[in-house]
């Protein structure tokens, strides 16, 4: 049975984090939070790799040429990416996409953070009834 009572403000989660892949973008956005898309260093890998010659030393022309193209923006995909991927070692995390409140309580397979903040607070005031 819930129990439904008003949240306090120090209920409401602190912080956010949001893991998914490229295959589930975040429906909806919220202050305090972190998106970590964390297949982005596999996609990578799977883009230089595409097409390569037999060749090695041409291969490696070719995949340098890419990554130039690829831009600034590329490093901090990667590192976004990296940190993701320790956190979620770090939380535990079995599968994708999940959302972390305040590093202690996971929501899975949901990428709409208005509806997951609304089951956290869910969960948060049944856990105070009687």
């Amino acid at each position: 049975m819930l129990c439904y009572q008003s949240i306090e403000a120090s209920e409401i989660p602190g912080s956010i984090e949001v893991f998914i892949d490229s295959f589930h973008p975040v429906q909806s956005d919220a202050d305090a939070t972190s998106v970590y898309v964390i297949d982005r260093i596999d996609r990578l890998q799977q883009e230089l790799s595409n097409d390569l010659p037999a060749d090695p030393e041409i291969a490696k022309q070719m995949t340098l040429r890419h990554l130039q193209r690829m831009g600034v923006g590329l490093s901090g995909e990667l590192e976004n990416a990296a940190t993701g991927l320790v956190k979620a070692m770090q939380y535990g995390l079995d599968r994708y996409p999940a959302i972390v409140f305040d590093g202690k309580f996971v929501v899975y397979g949901m990428t709409d953070l208005v509806a997951a903040i609304q089951l956290y607070q869910e969960w948060r005031a049944g856990e105070r009834c009687p």
